[in-house]
């Protein structure tokens, strides 16, 4: 209990105590207050060094109007200028992180000055904005301006320390004061007060040449050559004196002056240029005075270069030329001149046509190259006009020719839709005009198309050859046979500017024609089988009674039925010399018919050419007796031997040996030779008999073509068809010359390694002239 009561006892007393001391701060609460509230102010209390402010009290009683609550001054921006915000910001931060204390002037947004006094005071930041009046509002406004401006001159300091080009300062000597950055690179120097203090400079005065000034001095330009970080520089100074001091700029023209010389060297080009070409050019300045012509313009209108250097106007240049009647005649010319001349006040560019009085029509177009200036290109569109309307009139004769063309014609173009297409076309296929006319794609139009011809893989082979790419577009051409009986010929070709042809024939009469053709040439052939055919089994059933023929005469002739007498001795040879030449005939037949079949093989062997026509001569001997012919053998040193049949060549050399006997008159000379030609050898036959006319030579060497001579020589016409079956069968050729009551020459070039491997059909080699001395 006793325990108890104590512990009452000094809770009590505690408690009356800190009644007490609560009661004691609270008046000096109160006097603080009072003596905060004595002046107008607001004060800003900090008990943390990040963040808005803790406490915001007091109050400036219509003397500062702040245009905010007090619980907003926090948000400086709603009642202080920028740049008031930016001191008190960075005094702000300076205190309540290192507890400086600042004093300083803000401006409120109306332009009121204010002081702001800030300090730390038992570990806790505050700020007092107080305002300000008498002689402490007109220092803290000096104060104000004098920080303004301080910033507003390292503001400037800060640019020209940062701008691209040298800037320096000289004093009324001529010597540095201030450099910046820029001139320091310039001069390769890292010591700004060594620079100054040795005066380095940049330029060289003497180097620098005046370029102009303003009045009064105020700005002079100069223009020069510096090295520049090591190279070589133009720079053009400018220098503005002010305050005893004189600032320089120091500007790199070096690329500027770069190009003007770049300027001035096109200009140049470009006059030589228009100087060169056929069109006429002059150019008039703002003033409207002649600047510039080139050759042709003088030309164009004939003017005299001198007059044109003095540079007259536009104006007078008109007028001169219609002085010359050189201009379009005009029913106004006064009014049609100030049209042409107010070109200088025009956005857009006139292009007119103007038709000469001396029959030349010239393209006139005027534009401005520059403000206030104007040029005038007159070009000479005689020529084209007239190429144009031949172009035209060519066109128009292309367009009546391809509408009134037999074939049909569709051009499709490279996106393939219809470009061009004659009437001939659209009836063919029954299209209508209109559809043509709008130019429909090549699947439409084919798809009109298959009405008639319902063959859709060769329209789309069609098709694909319009529409494929060009490096595999290729040309098609077929025949159709349409269900109505119209017969088409058609080719697809493309063409090398991307677009395709189609074109169609109608090959319905010439089909019917080409048929009955074919089926008449198909009945020939039969029948030429059937005669060859016939002929042969002819000619091997007339051989077997032809050979006992032969052979019965032959027994007659030597005596085993008894001896003759001399009349029919002579029937008997009457008998074997018929017979022999009947088995000739046959022979020959038989010979042709295997030749026609392919089936005749040579034996080929080397044959001495002398030795060859010797046998041949030996065995005409006694015809040539009998008819007292001479025959002269004329065989070159050079002939040689060749590679041939034997049997065949002696047969070929015989044949011709015999008609020249046989068309030979009595007592006449028939010549016989060889002699060789390159790889060839020449065999040749000829007489001085009556020879042939020109038509019977074309049809000389055809089978039984025979021309006999009354009472004469006869022939069943197979003995030249042999010898040129024979030559070709080895690979050679035969040539026939003749001439009426002059003889007839036939010369067989053969060659000399035997037949060639390969030999087309009707490629046999023709013959080449011979002499025959």
């Amino acid at each position: 209990m006793l325990w108890a009561f104590i512990a009452v006892r000094r809770i009590t007393t505690g408690k009356t105590e800190a009644e007490a001391r609560i009661a004691g701060l609270e008046a000096d609460l109160n006097e603080a207050q009072a003596i905060i509230n004595a002046e107008p102010s607001v004060l800003f209390i900090w008990r943390t060094s990040q963040g808005a402010p803790d406490t915001i009290t007091g109050d400036l009683r219509g003397t500062v109007q702040l245009n905010t609550e007090l619980e907003n001054l926090a948000e400086f921006s709603s009642w202080l200028d920028e740049e008031s915000i930016g001191a008190m910001e960075s005094g702000l931060d300076v205190l309540r992180s290192a507890g400086t204390p600042f004093n300083m002037a803000l401006k409120t947004l109306d332009g009121e000055l204010v002081e702001a006094d800030g300090r730390v005071a038992g570990g806790v930041a505050t700020m007092r904005i107080k305002p300000l009046s008498g002689e402490r509002r007109d220092t803290k406004e000096l104060m104000f301006d004098a920080r303004r401006l301080g910033k507003q001159v390292e503001r400037l300091s800060s640019m020209l320390d940062k701008a691209p080009f040298p800037v320096f300062l000289r004093d009324e000597a001529g010597s540095l004061v201030w450099v910046n950055q820029a001139y320091m690179d310039a001069i390769e120097h890292s010591d700004i007060d060594e620079v100054i203090s040795q005066n380095i400079s940049l330029i060289d005065r003497e180097a620098f040449k005046l370029v102009s000034t303003q009045a009064g001095n105020e700005r002079s330009i100069s223009r020069g050559a510096a090295v520049v970080a090591g190279a070589k520089r133009i720079l053009e100074l400018v220098e503005v004196p002010f305050d005893n001091t004189t600032a320089s700029f120091a500007l790199d023209m070096t690329r500027l002056e770069d190009t003007r010389k770049e300027l001035d060297r096109q200009i140049r080009s470009h006059a030589s240029t228009l100087n060169k070409i056929t069109a006429a050019i002059a150019t008039f300045a703002a003033d409207q005075k002649l600047s510039f012509y080139n050759a042709a313009f003088a030309q164009l209108w004939s003017l005299d270069t001198k007059w044109l250097d003095t540079h007259p106007s536009h104006g007078e240049i008109l007028d001169r030329l219609r002085e010359e009647r050189k201009l379009p005649e005009q029913a106004n010319y006064r009014s049609w001149k100030t049209e042409q001349l107010a070109s200088y006040a025009r956005l857009d560019t006139p292009d007119e046509l103007w038709h000469l009085p001396d029959g030349r029509s010239l393209r006139v177009v005027s534009e401005q190259p520059r403000s206030g200036e104007v040029s005038v290109l007159y070009e000479d569109v005689s020529e084209k006009i007239q190429l144009e309307s031949r172009y035209n009139e060519l066109i128009g004769v292309q367009r009546e020719t391809i509408d009134n063309m037999h074939e049909g014609l569709a051009l499709f173009g490279t996106d393939g839709c219809l470009k061009l297409f004659n009437p001939t076309f659209g009836r063919f296929w029954q299209l209508d005009e209109a559809f043509l006319d709008k130019r429909p794609h090549v699947v439409e139009v084919f798809q009109q198309c298959a009405r008639l011809m319902p063959q859709q893989d060769m329209w789309n082979e069609v098709k694909l050859a319009v529409t494929s790419l060009s490096d595999s577009r290729r040309p098609l051409q077929d025949r159709l046979i349409r269900p109505d009986g119209m017969v088409l010929d058609y080719n697809v070709v493309p063409l090398p500017d991307g677009n395709t042809l189609i074109t169609y024939v109608d090959v319905t009469a010439s089909s019917g024609i080409e048929r009955a053709l074919r089926e008449r040439n198909e009945a020939l052939e039969a029948a030429d089988r059937l005669k060859t055919g016939f002929l042969s089994n002819v000619s091997y059933e007339l051989r077997t009674p032809l050979n006992s023929i032969l052979g019965f005469a032959s027994m007659l002739s030597a005596g085993i039925a008894g001896e003759l007498a001399p009349k029919q001795s002579e029937y008997v040879a009457d008998i074997q010399s018929s017979s022999n030449d009947l088995l000739a005939v046959i022979d020959a037949i038989l010979d042709l018919t295997t030749i026609d079949a392919g089936a005749m093989e040579l034996r080929l062997e080397t044959i001495a050419v002398e030795d060859l026509l010797s046998d041949v001569a030996n065995d005409f001997s006694r015809r040539i007796d009998e008819r007292d012919l001479t025959l002269n053998i004329e065989i070159a040193e050079n002939a040689g031997s060749l590679k041939a049949d034997s049997r065949r060549l002696h047969q070929t050399i015989g044949h011709l040996l015999s008609n020249a006997i046989g068309f030979s008159p009595t007592g006449a000379t028939v010549r016989m030779g060889a002699r060789r030609d390159g790889s060839d050898v020449l065999l040749w036959v000829a007489d001085n008999g009556r020879g042939m006319d020109d038509e019977f030579q074309k049809k000389a060497f055809e089978r039984f073509n025979a021309k006999p001579l009354a009472g004469g020589h006869r022939g069943p016409g197979l003995g030249l068809a042999l010898v040129k079956s024979f030559v070709e069968l080895h690979g050679g050729s035969v040539r026939l010359m003749s001439k009426l009551q002059q003889g007839t020459t036939v010369i067989c070039r053969l060659p000399d390694s035997g037949p060639r491997e390969v030999i087309p059909p009707g490629s046999i080699e023709q013959p080449r002239s011979v002499s025959m001395n």
